[in-house]
C-alpha cells in the first residue's frame, strides 16, 4: 500500500470510528471522541488494511474491519486505564480522570458496541465475523482477569507469564488478520496468524516490561524481570531482552507464511522491534 493510499484509508477508518461513537448526545460520545483524538499508532487498523488489500478484498471491507479492530483495542485501553488508575493516555488526560469512572465504563462499552456496528457494512459476512470477534474479545477478557490475579506480588513461572501475556494481548493483534483471512476464504491460515500474533504479543509485553521494570517493582506489579529474577536468573534484564528478540523472530517467521503477503506488515513490525532491542542489548 502506497503512503498516500494508506493515509487516505486510515482517514476513512478514523471518520468511521467517530461516526459510530458520536451517534446520539451525552458525555459518552464526547468522552469517546476525546479518547480517540489522542491518536496512536493504529497498528491494528494498519494490519487490517494491509491484509485486506493483500488478499484482494474491497477497500470498504478492509476499512470496516480496521475500524472494528481499532474500536475494540481502544475500548480495552479505556477500561485498562480505569482498572489501573492510570491518569494519562497518549499524552492527554485519561477518560476516567476527565469524565469519571461511570462514564469511562460507558465509553468502553460504546467503543465495543461500535466495533460490531463497523462490521455491519461487510454485508453477508457480518454474522460470521461477529462470532469470530466475540471469541477474541472473550479471550482478552479471560486474559485480563488472569493478569489481574497475578498482581500484588504474586509469584509465577515464565511459562505462565507468557501464557497470560499472550492471552490478554494476542487476540486483538490476531483479529485484523483473522477477519481479512475469513473474508478471503482462507480460514486455513487463521491458525498461522494466531501463532504469529501470540508470539508478537509475548515479545511486545516483554519489551514493555523492560521499560517499566523499576516502576512495576515499586508497585508490585507483574513484570518479566521480577519473574526471571525469582527463578534464579543472574542477569534478568539481559535474559528478558534476548527472549523478546527471540519471540519477535519467531513471530516474523510465522507471519511470513501467511498467504499473499498478508502478514508482511506484522513481520515488518517485528523486525523494527528486533532492531530496537538489539541496539539496547549491544549497549548494555
Amino acid at each position: 500500500m502506497h503512503n498516500d493510499d494508506a493515509r487516505s484509508s486510515l482517514g476513512q477508518v478514523e471518520r468511521l470510528m467517530l461516526e459510530l461513537v458520536l451517534q446520539g448526545t451525552g458525555d459518552a460520545g464526547k468522552a469517546a471522541a476525546h479518547h480517540l483524538s489522542a491518536g496512536g499508532a493504529r497498528v491494528r487498523a494498519r494490519l487490517a488494511l494491509h491484509a485486506g488489500r493483500a488478499l484482494g478484498r474491497p477497500e470498504s471491507e478492509a476499512i470496516a474491519i480496521a475500524a472494528a479492530c481499532e474500536l475494540l483495542h481502544n475500548a480495552s485501553l479505556v477500561h485498562d486505564d480505569l482498572q489501573d488508575r492510570d491518569e494519562q493516555r497518549r499524552g492527554q488526560v485519561a477518560v476516567w480522570r476527565k469524565y469519571g469512572d461511570a462514564v469511562a465504563i460507558c465509553v468502553g462499552d460504546l467503543l465495543l458496541s461500535g466495533a460490531y456496528g463497523a462490521l455491519g457494512s461487510t454485508g453477508a459476512s457480518a454474522a460470521s465475523l461477529s462470532v469470530r470477534m466475540h471469541r477474541r474479545i472473550a479471550e482478552v477478557i479471560h486474559g485480563q482477569c488472569a493478569d489481574l490475579a497475578l498482581q500484588g506480588g504474586a509469584k509465577t513461572t515464565l511459562e505462565n507469564y507468557e501464557r497470560v501475556a499472550s492471552a490478554k494481548s494476542a487476540p486483538l493483534l490476531v483479529l485484523p488478520l483473522e477477519l481479512a483471512l475469513t473474508l478471503a476464504g482462507r480460514d486455513d491460515a487463521v491458525a498461522t496468524a494466531t501463532t504469529a500474533g501470540s508470539l508478537f504479543a509475548i515479545g511486545y509485553q516483554i519489551a514493555d516490561d523492560l521499560e517499566d521494570a523499576s516502576q512495576d517493582a515499586m508497585h508490585q506489579e507483574l513484570n518479566i524481570v521480577s519473574v526471571l529474577a525469582a527463578s534464579g536468573e543472574a542477569e534478568p534484564h539481559e535474559r528478558a531482552r534476548a527472549l523478546a528478540i527471540h519471540r519477535f523472530q519467531q513471530a516474523r517467521a510465522a507471519a511470513a507464511l501467511l498467504p499473499s503477503g498478508s502478514g508482511e506488515l506484522l513481520a515488518a513490525q517485528a523486525s523494527q522491534r528486533i532492531e530496537r532491542l538489539s541496539r539496547t542489548l549491544a549497549l548494555a
